[in-house]
């Protein structure tokens, strides 16, 4: 209570310092929790990789003269691979619409038969609703963002290459590819696929897809696995490894650049408290003396104001974590509306660490000033 009398004793002051390092604890719990979701994100991508490979097949191959034959050969080159444990056909398609405006993966349509949705049930877990039943038509299970991006709740109907499809489900928020795509049936999935090439179609198999999505057997080295995929004449494939490694170093350049940014404005709040405990020093001189003179040591004056600087850094701490939280609710708000990707978590770790990080900070800040107000001789501190 002594110390907070103290500061409120020069509130124009106090605020103004306190008011420095909320700027940069703001700054550093937008960056934090920017950071924490984009690391999310790479994790859950990473975890849909961790054991498959997604091979896309050659469009050129898809159109060719014998396209039935040279995806028959594809699909059995797939099983006799070492280390294949699945090769599930699917469907990929665009969703073609107007998205401007929205930020994150292009909505797609995703035609699965039921052996894919067995390998991708984490990530094919349904929220709302429920999945098409066998044999059920023209049923469509959407992502949130996709619901959010184009105003659709469960119930509705949708339109997919000028075709009706009821909305019986959505999938629970991944993170993902998912979470702007819709999921039909597969064979409503060849539909599409042989109406989006309809100049070609008397050229398509009778039974088309566009991707496999192809499950290692445990233990099976996935990065050799997408390697020979890539050898296969016809398919398309990268290292999910590799795309992850490329991912990570990117965004720990990214993190440097923006920590680093937050830090400075940090530091500027350091220097500030620095300014108003060397005053508050000049200030107090007398008092100081009158304190050592009636028995006060070095460590009570020390104390005293590296107390004070803490106060100031955790006044600030928690004036920029509320106001960091408050912008980054709002903006999570705002993408989630308008079915952008939210780029923020708000997480505990962050607020805490940010808030521990501001007292330390400002107790460090406070050392110098405090450190000469506990050397003061008491006779010279008295002459004040």
């Amino acid at each position: 209570m002594t110390t907070l009398r103290e500061l409120a004793s020069r509130p124009l002051r106090t605020f103004l310092t306190v008011a420095g390092i909320a700027i940069g604890i703001l700054a550093l719990t937008v960056v934090g929790s920017l950071a924490e979701r984009l690391q999310t994100i790479v994790a859950r991508s990473t975890s849909l990789n961790s054991d498959v490979v997604f091979a896309t097949i050659q469009r050129s191959v898809m159109l060719a003269p014998d396209a039935k034959v040279r995806v028959a050969r594809v699909f059995a080159q797939l099983h006799a691979i070492d280390g294949v444990r699945a090769a599930v056909p699917e469907i990929i398609v665009p969703y073609e619409t107007d998205n401007a405006g929205r930020f994150g993966p292009p909505s797609l349509v995703l035609g699965f038969p039921a052996e894919a949705r067995a390998l991708e049930r984490s990530l094919l877990s349904v929220a709302r609703g429920r999945e098409p039943e066998s044999g059920e038509r023209r049923v469509a299970v959407i992502g949130p963002d996709f619901g959010a991006a184009q105003r659709v709740e469960l119930g509705d109907v949708i339109a997919l290459q000028g075709n009706s499809f009821v909305v019986v489900g959505v999938l629970d928020k991944t993170f993902t590819i998912f979470d702007a795509a819709v999921v039909v049936p597969f064979t409503d999935g060849q539909d599409l696929l042989r109406q989006l090439l309809s100049p070609t179609l008397d050229r398509l198999p009778d039974d088309p897809v566009s991707a496999f999505l192809v499950a290692a057997k445990p233990g099976s080295d996935v990065s050799l696995l997408a390697r020979r995929i890539a050898l296969i004449d016809g398919l398309a494939a990268r290292d999910p490894r590799e795309i992850a490694a490329a991912v990570r170093s990117t965004l720990g350049i990214f993190d440097a650049i923006v920590f680093g940014a937050a830090l400075i404005a940090l530091l500027v709040g350091a220097f500030s408290v620095v300014n108003t405990m060397t005053i508050a020093v000049s200030e107090r001189t007398r008092e100081i003396g009158i304190r050592k003179a009636i028995g006060a040591t070095d460590t009570d004056i020390l104390l005293t104001f590296v107390g004070e600087a803490a106060a100031i850094g955790a006044l600030g701490g928690a004036a920029g974590i509320a106001l960091g939280l408050a912008v980054v609710a709002g903006l999570d708000a705002r993408s989630a509306a308008g079915g952008s990707v939210q780029l923020f978590a708000i997480s505990p770790d962050v607020a805490l660490g940010a808030f521990t990080f501001s007292v330390v900070l400002s107790c460090v800040a406070g050392l110098i000033p405090a450190f000469t107000a506990a050397r003061l001789p008491p006779t010279v501190a008295l002459r004040h």
